[in-house]
This record gives C-alpha cells, sequence and structure tokens, in this order.
C-alpha cells in the first residue's frame, strides 16, 4: 500500500460520515504515470517517454535555466538544479520528485532537459540519469552536446516541413 494510499484511508477513518471527501489532483496524476502509462507502453516506456519529454520541451520552449527549473518545480517532477558546467556538458541534480523506488526512471524529464539545451545550443544533445541516493530520491542528470554536431533550429524545421508539403501537393 503506497504512502498515498495511507493517507486517504487515514482520512476517511479520521473524517464523519457527512463530510465529503475532497479530490486529490496528486491521485489522478498517479494514475496516469504509475498505472495506465506503464501499461500502455510496456518494455518501451522509457524511450517513449523520452522522446516524449522532447516534444514537450519544443512546445514549451525555455530560455534559462532557471525557467527550466521552474517549470519542472510547475510540472510536479521535482526541483531541478545546474550543480556542475563544461565546455559542452551541463550536471544537474533533481530531488522532491513523486517518483517511488519501485518506478524510479526520469526519462520524460531527461529527454525535456536533452531538447531545452539542444534548442539553446543548436547542436544535438543527450540527457542521461543516475539514481544519486534512494533517500531522498536524488538523481544526477548528465546532459552532454556536440558542437560539431549542429542540428537546424525548430524553425528551420518546419519550413523544410512545409516545404516538403507544398512539393506532393504539385
Amino acid at each position: 500500500m503506497s504512502e498515498q494510499d495511507v493517507k486517504y484511508e487515514q482520512k476517511i477513518e479520521n473524517s464523519d460520515s457527512s463530510e465529503a471527501v475532497l479530490p486529490d489532483p496528486d491521485f489522478s496524476l498517479d494514475l496516469i504515470r504509475n498505472d495506465l502509462i506503464p501499461e500502455l507502453l510496456g518494455d518501451h516506456e522509457e524511450s517513449i517517454l523520452y522522446w516524449g519529454g522532447k516534444a514537450l520541451a519544443r512546445k514549451h520552449t525555455l530560455s534559462t535555466v532557471e525557467e527550466t527549473a521552474s517549470f519542472f518545480y510547475k510540472a510536479q517532477w521535482g526541483v531541478l538544479k545546474l550543480v556542475k558546467e563544461k565546455k559542452q556538458q551541463q550536471i544537474y541534480e533533481l530531488t522532491g520528485t513523486r517518483h517511488t523506488p519501485e518506478r524510479s526512471y526520469v526519462s520524460l524529464e531527461c529527454g525535456f532537459l536533452a531538447e531545452q539545451i539542444q534548442t539553446r545550443t543548436g547542436s544535438l544533445t543527450e540527457a542521461a540519469y543516475e539514481i544519486q541516493k534512494h533517500k531522498p530520491l536524488t538523481y544526477e542528470i548528465t546532459v552532454r552536446w556536440d558542437k560539431k554536431d549542429p542540428v537546424d533550429p525548430p524553425e528551420n524545421l518546419s519550413r523544410k516541413a512545409d516545404k516538403k508539403k507544398s512539393r506532393r501537393g504539385s
């Protein structure tokens, strides 16, 4: 039984029967992330979530590390902190996530972070994570890019897609 289930049962036991049980928005998020998504994606869950994170980042382009950290907090992905920066690498610490030791991967978050940095650097970027501590659950996310491997800016990609569509339509 999860900690959330225990809290819910305690709330029910401690309330009188005339008191309404209030909806819990965290419960909905947990249902989707911990029950539904694994069921739908199966063995491909981590890789699909990574690419899903990249897609979300393209829809929510952020300009700074601070904006990205704020987005993580607002999305309830945890507290993101840049801890080390090198020429073509950044290392982040992610804490305070909603993950449990049983479901402890952060592929969605890694994909999101990789795409944000790829947009800023204009270079092919990848992110990977390691669990640093189990209590509290703490991740180290390493983001690397290669200046020798440039990518087209998102606006160029959409222009290329538009050109292909117009050529097909002719």
